[in-house]
């Protein structure tokens, strides 16, 4: 191995199915010292910080795949696929102000990204902040809707109305999930608890109705 080169140790670290493997060429490339800078820009080096991160957290070495993402920011802030990983293993280790942060950023330099609307959604839903959630997970939304993608970001925005005990809203929103896949076993599932919750509600409020006396 010794005899390779860094560009060599790089294609074999891609073509590795072993993360440790992986972390071992990347660890290899980030330790040598002599770089070609024309080969390995800030860049190119984000990348490799990255990459041993994303293999670090495959072995659930989140404290090490942090630092490998914080590493890789500092040398390209613009890469929002590196941000979004780094959310993603911050709302792991419970982290979850400043995953929300991490979303933000991205967020700043793509307002359309999907998937950091998706992930701030998640976590604010975890947090109780159902309303915020719903907010983002309707950021995602588009006027046709026929992919799975979006069925599963209705059922998420379902949830965060029943988190709500906004049941009507929640069936509303199971129901946008059927329609693209009738066959979604979640939403089936939600939309039963939340039809049964809406009517429990229904039956109480008729029940304290006052009613006009008998003479």
């Amino acid at each position: 191995m010794d005899s390779d080169t860094p560009e060599e140790w790089f294609k074999l670290a891609f073509d590795a199915e072993d993360p440790e493997e992986k972390i071992e060429y990347f660890s290899l490339i980030l330790g040598h010292d002599d770089l070609d800078p024309e080969l390995w820009s800030n860049e190119a080096l984000a990348l490799v910080w990255n990459n041993k991160g994303i293999a670090l957290s495959f072995l659930g070495l989140y404290e090490e795949a942090l630092e490998c993402f914080k590493m890789s920011v500092r040398l390209n802030k613009s890469d929002v696929d590196v941000w979004c990983n780094m959310g993603v293993i911050l709302f792991n280790t419970g982290n979850h102000e400043a995953a929300i942060k991490c979303y933000n950023r991205i967020l700043r330099l793509d307002p359309t990204n999907e998937n950091a609307w998706v992930n701030k959604g998640d976590i604010l839903g975890v947090m109780g902040r159902h309303n915020e959630a719903i907010e983002c997970y309707s950021k995602v939304h588009k006027e046709i809707e026929l992919d799975n993608k979006f069925a599963v970001v209705w059922n998420k925005k379902g949830l965060a109305y029943f988190g709500l005990g906004k049941y009507e809203d929640a069936v509303d929103c199971f129901n946008r999930v059927l329609k693209i896949d009738p066959e979604h076993i979640d939403a089936i599932e939600n939309m039963k608890a939340a039809m049964l919750k809406a009517k429990q509600i229904n039956e109480e409020i008729n029940y304290n109705i006052p009613r006009a006396c008998k003479e």
